[in-house]
């Protein structure tokens, strides 16, 4: 029967003949149709222009076989009806969002896979190829930064750059592994839980990129000066980086805009359930640490602020909130670990931590927006306090390195902890969300980065990795007061 429609006929002669220069006037011969009434009848059923389905039809089978061949790119391009390698990989790149050759060695995913008849049932998404487009690109740009790392990283820095790549690599991996999914949704749009699984790892990984470019320079501000000139430009690398990851998941949250509002269902026994199961891992797994007092005191810290919200208040960003705080504890003592790998036993509760914590989340159901909307300013306000909690978390972890290597005077950690006192007043007003307190988070957040940057240059050298806190400090105090 599909035989019998025009269009469709046309399709099958398109990918009988896709190694061909075709044209539309060729094209529309063959189904008895004038160019125009062809390709007024294609785009309606197909979506895309005549010639801009060939277009994809030849850079997405040429993709195909620049993964499951050897055959030269040069070679590829002329089979697919282009003059050149150049005129290829600019065409090549302009759909898929990167060169043949990275398509090639990264082995990335395609855009269009869809056999004729399953094009012909829908019409091309656009918007998806769009997120697959600048997904790509990304994945390229994260691993062509972990393999920077990894060869100009200074040699005795290298088990550090080497274990950042690696997390690197990971992260550029799973955003690869939810391509697939972006592709079905052209095929079955309605699938919302998909959707809302795709941006969580595309907002996760923004997360974690910022944190990874976090810790970099916080770790090289530690290096000598010359050491850290040196390394200065992967560090600029891993910025770049975290800069895009946010990028594309602004990107992908206009697409995924519909799943913005989200709440847990009413299922409440069971919810406490899962809650309660949370609270009787982490004790434990916090009892079990010894000598790491930060760590120990934002896990005690994160299982208070976890039973303190009511049940009403635990919405997926809460709790969102919630496992990147773990996870950002988590990767500090993945970091000390390394430093001293018998500590290992200590921190192997925090794995079933997270995921119990992850578990919760999972559970959680749709609701219409209209419910479940949070605020725009009050989610900015959260946003403020969870960036005040990490660094309020990695500044304390400095005050400590600082006193086990006995560099500080009594009076100077004195006023390190008063920056300390002055970073969570500023979180504290920032989560009471109200509408007069952006200002005053901002001047709390403004006089902890000053007294920061005053106690370093007091401290000399030793005050490196203080002063790159009091930027971020400064940044964040600046990022509020434009709420105000």
């Amino acid at each position: 029967m599909e035989n019998k429609n025009p269009i469709l006929h046309s399709l099958e002669i398109i990918e009988n003949q896709i190694s061909e220069k075709l044209t539309v006037e060729q094209i529309a011969s063959t189904v008895h149709f004038s160019k125009f009434h062809y390709q007024r009848l294609f785009r309606e059923m197909v979506g895309d222009s005549v010639m801009e389905y060939v277009t994809k039809r030849k850079l997405t089978l040429a993709g195909k076989e620049l993964l499951e061949t050897d055959n030269a790119i040069v070679d590829i391009a002329t089979k697919f009806g282009y003059d050149s390698r150049e005129g290829f990989s600019r065409s090549f790149k302009a759909y898929m969002g990167i060169t043949p050759g990275e398509y090639r060695k990264y082995s990335l995913a395609s855009i269009a896979k869809k056999t004729v008849k399953e094009r012909g049932k829908m019409t091309f998404s656009k918007t998806t190829d769009e997120i697959i487009r600048e997904l790509n690109d990304f994945i390229v740009r994260a691993k062509e930064t972990a393999n920077l790392a990894r060869k100009e990283g200074l040699p005795n820095y290298a088990a550090f750059w080497s274990t950042i790549a690696d997390k690197t690599d990971s992260q550029a991996n799973r955003v690869q592994s939810v391509i697939e999914r972006v592709t079905a949704i052209a095929e079955r749009p309605a699938e919302i839980t998909n959707r809302f699984a795709i941006l969580r790892v595309i907002t996760d990984n923004a997360f974690e990129f910022n944190l990874l470019a976090f810790y970099v320079g916080l770790t090289i501000s530690r290096a000598q000066p010359e050491q850290s000139a040196m390394q200065n430009p992967i560090c600029q690398k891993y910025y770049a980086l975290a800069s895009m990851a946010v990028l594309k998941a602004s990107k992908a949250a206009e697409f995924f805009g519909e799943l913005s509002a989200l709440i847990f269902d009413d299922i409440k026994k069971s919810y406490a359930k899962k809650a309660q199961a949370v609270v009787q891992i982490a004790k434990p797994t916090i009892a079990a640490i010894n000598g790491y007092d930060n760590i120990k005191f934002e896990l005690e810290n994160l299982v208070v602020r976890f039973e303190q919200i009511s049940f009403d208040e635990k919405t997926a960003s809460r709790l969102d909130d919630c496992l990147f705080q773990l996870s950002l504890i988590s990767f500090a003592a993945d970091m000390d670990v390394f430093r001293n790998p018998s500590d290992k036993e200590m921190f192997e509760g925090l794995a079933a931590f997270k995921n119990a914590l992850a578990d919760m989340i999972e559970f959680t159901q749709t609701l219409p927006k209209e419910v479940a909307a949070v605020k725009e300013w009050q989610k900015h306000m959260q946003d403020a306090a969870f960036q005040g909690n990490i660094l309020l978390f990695y500044t304390r972890g400095e005050i400590e390195k600082l006193n086990k290597a006995n560099i500080p005077t009594e009076e100077k950690t004195d006023k390190l902890h008063a920056v300390c006192e002055k970073i969570n007043t500023a979180i504290q007003l920032a989560n009471s969300a109200a509408d007069t307190t952006a200002k005053e988070v901002s001047q709390h957040y403004k006089a902890a980065a000053d007294a920061l940057n005053q106690v370093a240059d007091e401290i000399g050298l030793h005050g490196n990795p203080l002063r790159f806190l009091a930027i971020e400090i400064g940044n964040l105090a600046e990022r509020t007061m434009k709420l105000a």
